[in-house]
């Protein structure tokens, strides 16, 4: 019939549909040179219905001769298929990808996404695996090394770490190195707990022989931390994580040694971090307030000065001892900002103590040895002071730690407080570093005696013995002796029967008493500490009158 069209007839676009499918077909080759190189190639394919056009039909690209594939027939016609074009360079982009994502450039070893990727493999084979533990390594002081040496000394250690490490793993186990001084190793087949941690003890003893670099023999130690499935954890970043957290104990506390995770630790851990963040945002939102304690001059009944202590502001607006977090804040470089914002609260608190207390008292401000060593802070800090107004006011109290290198201190530092008119206090004195020679080379104004010694002072003769030669060398340096730490009225009858000390402070006359805008004394106090107020002018804070 007219209508009617065989299905085996030619069509006029047979060909340009053949020639689209196959130029959409993903093809890729690869090809080796006669010296070994490979050579990439994406096919793209086209049809010629005449054999002696596949040349002329498919555009040739790159360094590759055309690929034949061969002859079909298509609704009676004769198709060839010929192809080549050369993306050696986008299977090279590929493979840099690869390098840069899973491999460590300074070692060759497997990175931290290579590194995850096995585990989380390792977690989906489980079922059939009883167990498998993850190795967290830290070289030991591995920054200092780096400032010695130089960093071209570190990376060849480092080189030379993971070459040992990789020699000393199993078969089956995974290295890899996770950035700095870290490495990370999964163990395939551990044991349980306490034998993944032999096991890795074993690992880090590879370190104990000596490294050689350009000829200089270096002595290094590592620590690790060790987390086991599903002993600890069941995912992947939570084994990670506290594996890394297991090598963070033992480098703190346990260097040169394997820890296995404890979940007290990750506790205390959790805890530092939930501080040092409270910290930042108390910084941020200037959350500090300061909190005064009265030095009493026992014999006379009046006060001596005061000592400036910090106070937290929580999230309720309760001021809090800071207690540990003070060194803390040392540690994660908080201190120099809570130090000059504390001193900016006591500035602007001035008035409020004056009214609280007396006016114009000495103010005790502690600095920390840290602070005390950074010539840096301490010129900022003095300038602050003296910008002031107040500087005289100040009587800075000091660790014995902070007068270690006691020619800086005397040479620097003491000048730049005495010139502005502030005092110097050694505090916490005998619990230190003390030396005769140090207290010899520094000309402070006051020295405070600790009160690890006061405490019941009447009932331990060696610490009378101690408190006595302190009291010689504050008298042979013509340097007033004060106390701190009295909570007792034996221990201050002592003191008042037994010594020449005239000043102390202590709970047993006031606690710390937080400053605001206004504060009133008398509410502060407890009635045992009030009792007893004689001079009203001066704001004594004594329980008892002097004796006769």
């Amino acid at each position: 019939m007219a209508n009617e069209t065989r299905d085996d007839a030619p069509r006029p676009d047979d060909g340009a549909l053949l020639r689209g499918a196959l130029t959409a077909l993903p093809i890729a080759v690869e090809v080796r040179s006669a010296a070994g190189a490979r050579v990439y190639a994406n096919a793209a394919a086209d049809a010629a219905p005449d054999p002696s056009r596949r040349r002329d039909s498919v555009k040739r690209a790159g360094r590759l001769e055309l690929v034949e594939a061969g002859d079909f027939q298509l609704a009676g016609q004769t198709y060839r298929v010929s192809a080549a074009i050369d993306i050696d360079e986008e299977r090279r982009l590929q493979e840099d990808l690869y390098q840069r994502a899973y491999v460590d450039p300074l070692t060759g070893l497997p990175s931290r996404a290579f590194f995850d990727e096995a585990v989380t493999r390792s977690l989906g084979g489980a079922a059939a695996q009883a167990h498998f533990a993850l190795a967290a390594i830290g070289v030991d002081q591995f920054d200092s090394i780096n400032e010695f040496y130089g960093r071209p000394v570190g990376d060849a250690l480092l080189r030379e770490a993971a070459r040992r490490l990789n020699e000393a793993i199993g078969g089956d186990d995974v290295l890899a190195r996770f950035g700095g001084d870290r490495f990370a190793v999964l163990i395939a087949s551990p044991g349980d707990g306490p034998a993944a941690l032999a096991g890795v003890e074993r690992l880090i003893a590879c370190f104990r022989n000596p490294f050689y670099v350009d000829g200089v023999e270096i002595l290094l130690s590592a620590s690790a931390g060790v987390s086991v499935f599903p002993l600890h954890d069941a995912k992947a970043e939570g084994l990670i994580a506290k594996a890394e957290t297991a090598l963070t104990q033992a480098k703190r506390r346990y260097r040169g040694q394997a820890r296995l995770y404890d979940p007290a630790t990750a506790k205390q851990a959790q805890e530092r971090a939930r501080l040092e963040q409270n910290l930042r945002l108390a910084v941020r939102d200037h959350h500090f307030a300061c909190a005064l304690q009265p030095k009493v001059n026992f014999r006379t009944g009046k006060l001596a000065g005061l000592e400036v202590l910090m106070r937290w502001r929580d999230e309720n607006g309760e001021a809090r001892s800071p207690g540990d977090s003070i060194a803390f804040a040392v540690n994660v470089g908080l201190m120099n900002e809570m130090t000059m914002l504390l001193f900016e609260e006591t500035i602007a608190s001035l008035d409020a103590i004056d009214a609280t207390f007396a006016p114009g008292l000495r103010l005790g401000f502690n600095i920390a040895a840290q602070q005390a060593g950074d010539m840096r802070f301490m010129r900022s800090f003095a300038d602050r002071l003296a910008a002031s107004g107040h500087a005289q006011r100040f009587m800075i109290e000091l660790t014995e730690e902070a007068l270690l290198r006691a020619s800086q201190f005397q040479l620097q530092v003491a000048p730049m407080l005495r010139e502005i008119g502030a005092k110097i206090s050694i505090d916490d004195f005998g619990v230190g570093y003390s030396s005769l020679s140090t207290l010899a080379e520094i000309t402070a104004d006051e020295i405070k005696v600790d009160r690890s010694f006061i405490t019941a002072i009447h009932e331990r003769p060696r610490n009378q013995d101690l408190l006595r030669a302190i009291e010689s060398v504050g008298e042979a340096l013509h340097t007033p002796v004060i106390v701190e730490g009295v909570e007792t009225e034996s221990e201050l009858d002592y003191l008042r029967d037994n010594t020449r000390i005239s000043v102390a402070q202590g709970y047993f006359f006031s606690p710390p008493v937080v400053i605001g805008r206004t504060t009133n004394l008398d509410a502060a106090l407890t009635p045992a500490h009030t009792e007893g107020r004689a001079d009203t002018q001066n704001r004594v804070i004594e329980r008892r009158g002097p004796r006769a």
